[in-house]
């Protein structure tokens, strides 16, 4: 029996029209193994699932007793990869084209990491959108020399997809996702990157992402606000304290959107947290300053392109 080289995680909750697309974008390979974590979907969708199913050997399914979300569905599907590459992918979203010939390239590589451009479109019409610009950035300044240890791709990039991680980097540091509503792949992202030492970047286009209505990356609220604030702020004291240079911002622009919004309990809240996680005052005040500049700088570009 051939062991597989990648091995593809994909979490699933009530939409086995997307997933198929998905699973369909794989190739089907004896060096690919596709697990599908399926979190609790509803009764109604278990006939699709069983479809699926019977259709794709070559797809194994771990299901869930209890809707537990994304992070820990991710977490589920590590206990049991077997592949010296781990890839992700979210049910809504799928492969392109040129995937089966990345596999062929990369069967002999010996990377921690290995990073590819992305696009993205809307989920229905199939149009441009936008949810893959940042990772290109990240990719174009890698490439230009702009970034030439690429720490923007191993600590702002925090989304799991559109990347290689060598198992044994998880395995070896016990790397988990968070099991938060969202930004549960946050810590995940940095973590691999910072304990992954070698890695490459690729300027194909592997991963399409898409936007769906309704999905949770699209839902905001206060609880969402204050889960971000924790996560991130935790990935900037953890990136601090190891001496990167690079800090993500988001934290305190929910922070400053909140105060803007009149939300003085959940600002309260949120400092609360970062208090916690070891910010003193006066750094929660000056990089509160910051966001908000970066906030009315948007504003103003907004005011003007109209």
């Amino acid at each position: 029996m051939h062991e597989p080289i990648y091995s593809i995680i994909i979490p699933h909750r009530n939409i086995p029209h997307l997933l198929q697309r998905c699973i369909n974008s794989i190739p089907s390979r004896k060096d690919v193994e596709v697990i599908v974590i399926d979190d609790c979907s509803d009764a109604n969708y278990r006939e699709d699932l069983v479809k699926i199913r019977d259709t794709h050997p070559n797809v194994r399914f771990v299901m869930n007793s209890q809707c537990r979300g994304g992070g820990a569905a991710r977490n589920l599907g590590l206990e049991h990869v077997t592949g010296k590459y781990v890839i992700f992918a979210d049910a809504d979203d799928y492969f392109n084209d040129c995937f089966d010939d990345i596999l062929n390239d990369y069967k002999q590589a010996d990377y921690d990491l290995i990073f590819f451009r992305g696009n993205s479109v809307d989920s229905e019409t199939y149009l441009p959108a936008n949810r893959a610009s940042h990772l290109n950035k990240y990719v174009d300044a890698y490439l230009s020399g702009e970034d030439k240890d690429g720490q923007m791709l191993r600590y702002l990039f925090g989304e799991p997809w559109a990347r290689f991680v060598k198992r044994s980097v998880i395995k070896e540091h016990n790397v988990r996702f968070d099991e938060t509503l969202i930004h549960n792949d946050t810590t995940f992202a940095y973590l691999v990157g910072y304990y992954g030492k070698s890695m490459c970047v690729d300027d194909r286009e592997l991963y399409c992402v898409t936007v769906r209505r309704n999905s949770v990356s699209q839902t905001s609220n206060i609880d969402n606000a204050l889960i971000r604030i924790e996560v991130f702020g935790r990935a900037e004291q953890f990136l601090m304290v190891h001496g990167i240079k690079v800090i993500p911002n988001k934290h305190f622009v929910k922070l400053d959107i909140l105060l803007t919004h009149f939300h003085f309990n959940a600002v309260q809240k949120g400092i609360r947290i970062l208090r916690k996680q070891g910010f003193s005052y006066s750094r929660i005040l000056r990089r509160m300053m910051d966001a908000f500049l970066v906030i009315l700088k948007e504003k103003i570009q907004q005011a003007k392109s109209y």
